[in-house]
């Protein structure tokens, strides 16, 4: 076979992804290895021997173990063995302190680790861990405790465009957005910014600076983005520890009016936010809010929409703010615990294949509510919140991102699930996770079969070769360096290299000692 180049593709789906695995090889106290509850491999130990053993003090070994090695590293020296007739705890007991063994372990079974909040309302939460405790499909959710593993959050100041928010709830009060330039309720406009005691952020209903909630949709949609985490209190937010900044437009009757929409934006790009939630909409095309939004995004500010809950396809009826055709827009659908498209008592969510973004978890979702509470709310007002937790976990890990750059990973980490499929533009359902792993990988997938009558095509009586090393040739030199990635093709003759950075990839292969490369006859 000769060598071929190959162009990155975007990753889907990053699964089994084990890079926060850890094991706690202890050399110097091999017989306590087992001491711990740990689950092992039966008859399998890992070996590595001291340097200079001669091969026959190692088959003397390997003969009073009655143990064969069934894999080894290239370059680390260490040894996977299989014994029979003897238990790991017996080897380790006996040859841990062989003079030939620098040391000798059990082969641990490890997973991936996955960071969970002791707030005591969590295992609620399916958006974020679904096990099927609402009696929906297990994993349908975005994967937040292994995000978690990789970023919790910090002050990222989130925009809450909405009803205003209960600032005094005790899950939400440490997380809430304080203006350093201003002092509360002096009657002064201390900052000079044209907004008299915006504390909190401020009121646009009733022009005042207490953006207080006093209906409940502004503050549920604050608890999903941001309820502080591992705090022994009620819920947590996607992200632990961001800084919502209350930015009131809506009345007790959850109605509002475009202009002071507009305001509202207006005030969330002179008060530097990072990205708003927008869970609202209506009223038809407004230039004036496109062109606010607009700003938003010059201003380099993500604009996190709710798609709408009429059951519509937005390609063909828009439902504005979601629809405005702008870069800086995410707009959400919702999906259920079973990643269907969520349905609701008085319709459903909305989608677009052209205009609606992705889904994320919208039906049933209990949050934070004024005076104290928590309650269970359904809509793309409860989707686009989990969206604008993830944007800004990204935005806390990697800080210099763009508005654009933080949108194209979202939509290009999702998880691709049916009911999405032809609705929306991404065609998946939100994982943050993914978003935060690999944002940028690729992978190659390819197989190594026989191929017989050189035609480049494997048929059926073609055999696939198994356990040949394939690798990245970056220098191109036909060989495998040290520093190059390599993998081994399994039983089906498979290969993947996974978790690249975009670029161009020249694919070679070690030649087994009694083959030949061939070359396609076309």
């Amino acid at each position: 076979m000769a060598n071929h180049s190959f162009e990155t593709k975007d990753l889907e789906k990053a699964e089994n992804s084990n890079n926060d695995i850890r094991t706690r090889p202890d050399s110097s106290t091999n017989g306590n290895l087992l001491e711990e509850e740990r689950d092992f491999v039966p008859d399998e130990v890992i070996v590595k021997l001291r340097p200079g053993i001669a091969s026959s003090e190692v088959r003397n070994l390997q003969d009073k173990l009655n143990a064969s090695v069934i894999d080894s590293t290239k370059t680390l020296g260490i040894e996977l063995w299989e014994m029979d007739g003897m238990s790991v705890e017996e080897a380790i007991a006996i040859y841990g302190r062989d003079p030939a063994v620098e040391y000798i372990e059990p082969n641990t079974t490890v997973f991936a680790t996955e960071t969970f909040p002791n707030d005591p309302s969590f295992e609620q939460l399916w958006g974020l861990n679904n096990t099927g405790q609402t009696g929906g499909v297990p994993d349908a959710d975005i994967d937040a405790p292994e995000a978690w593993d990789i970023q919790t959050g910090n002050d990222v100041v989130i925009g809450v465009i909405d009803s205003g928010v209960d600032y005094t709830h005790p899950d939400l009060q440490d997380n809430i957005w304080t203006n350093p330039g201003e002092i509360p309720d002096d009657g002064i406009d201390n900052d000079g910014n044209g907004f008299v005691d915006d504390f909190y952020g401020y009121d646009f209903v009733n022009e005042d600076g207490d953006p207080f909630d006093d209906e409940s949709h502004g503050t549920h949609v604050s608890g999903t983005i941001a309820a502080q985490g591992n705090n022994g209190i009620g819920v947590t937010g996607v992200n632990w520890d961001a800084q919502i900044m209350g930015i009131k437009f809506l009345d007790e009757f959850n109605s509002g009016t475009t202009f002071d929409a507009i305001e509202a934006v207006e005030y969330s790009i002179m008060m530097g936010v990072d990205l708003t939630n927008n869970s609202w909409g209506g009223g038809g095309f407004s230039q004036g809010l496109y062109d606010a939004i607009a700003a938003a995004g010059d201003a380099g500010q993500l604009f996190i929409a709710a798609a709408g809950n009429d059951g519509l396809d937005n390609d063909i009826f828009p439902h504005y703010p979601a629809s405005y055709d702008l870069d800086n827009i995410i707009s959400v659908a919702a999906t259920d615990d079973n990643d269907q498209l969520a349905e609701f008592l008085f319709g459903g969510s909305n989608f677009g294949a052209t205009s609606v973004d992705l889904g994320a978890p919208g039906k049933d979702i209990l949050s934070t509510v004024p005076g104290d509470g928590y309650a269970v709310f359904s809509g793309t007002s409860m989707a686009a919140p989990h969206v604008s937790g993830v944007a800004s976990l990204l935005l806390s890990e990697f800080p210099g991102l763009s508005p654009q750059e933080v949108k194209e990973r979202i939509l290009e980490t999702v998880d691709l699930i049916p009911a999405l499929e032809g609705i929306t533009v991404s065609e998946g359902r939100l994982n943050a996770f993914n978003a935060l792993f690999a944002p940028d990988a690729g992978g190659i997938e390819g197989s190594k079969w026989n191929d017989l009558d050189q035609d480049g095509i494997q048929d059926g009586d073609e055999p696939v070769l198994e356990d040949w090393t394939i690798y990245l040739d970056q220098n191109q030199n036909g060989e495998l360096d040290e520093d190059e990635a390599f993998t081994v093709t399994d039983a089906e003759g498979n290969y993947a290299f996974n978790f690249l950075e975009a670029g161009t990839y020249t694919v070679a292969e070690v030649v087994k000692p009694g083959w030949a490369y061939t070359l396609v006859t076309i």
